[in-house]
């Protein structure tokens, strides 16, 4: 596929559109922001819970978090 952008192929809009933060907004699963992290959910879990990093309650019993949280680099695990 020549002249494509890679961030094309995996979903993920260009940098300079408003498209990218709409995309870096939207609320994951934990499963998927742990894997986003290259950590385990339990993991994830301590690390919210510590308050390191910021979960989103969707409703009484589902939480998730938002792909921009998940992928900030200033706390890897």
């Amino acid at each position: 596929m020549e002249g494509r952008d890679d961030s094309l192929r995996c979903g993920m809009a260009k940098k300079d559109t408003p498209d990218r933060e709409d995309w870096l907004d939207e609320i994951v699963s934990l499963t998927e922001a742990a894997s986003l992290r290259g950590i385990s959910v339990e993991t994830l879990r301590a690390l919210i819970r510590s308050g390191k990093l910021r979960a989103v309650e969707q409703s009484r019993r589902k939480r998730g978090m938002r792909r921009r949280e998940a992928l900030r680099d200033d706390l890897r695990s």
